[in-house]
């Protein structure tokens, strides 16, 4: 009975080994990074922050979903969070101090992976999220 033990005994050994040795692998891989963006959505979405009025910027924000529906070849609408800048709550999209004082709020847009932040500088910057 002796050596029906030692055999099991090294194939418990080899199996937890082969474990600790896949974790460890499993550790050392790199995270998955988003794809960059494309030039024009870059540029589209630099002009969305550094617009100064807030004409210029809704018209940025125009532009930068039109840049984003050509790169991926359909009209899309990315997911938006938004925060109020004093108090750094969360805020609900329908929350109606968002779209009655858009410029004390920061807002995040996701695209391919990316999370893109500027503060709305009126009501007309945030209305080509919504489709309107």
């Amino acid at each position: 009975m002796l050596t029906l033990r030692r055999p099991l005994l090294s194939i418990l050994a080899l199996l937890a080994g082969g474990a600790v040795a896949a974790s460890a692998v499993a550790q050392v891989q790199p995270p998955v990074q988003a794809a960059p963006l494309p030039a024009s959505v870059q540029d589209a979405w630099s002009q969305v922050r550094a617009a100064l009025t807030p004409a210029q910027q809704a018209n940025a924000v125009r532009g930068f979903l039109s840049a984003l529906a050509a790169s991926e070849r359909r009209p899309t609408l990315p997911p938006l969070d938004a925060r109020d800048i004093a108090s750094g709550r969360t805020v609900s999209l329908d929350d109606p101090a968002l779209l009655q004082r858009p410029q004390a709020h920061e807002v995040t847009v996701t695209v391919g992976g990316q999370f893109l932040v500027f503060r709305p500088l009126s009501r007309a910057s945030l209305d080509p999220f919504f489709g309107r």
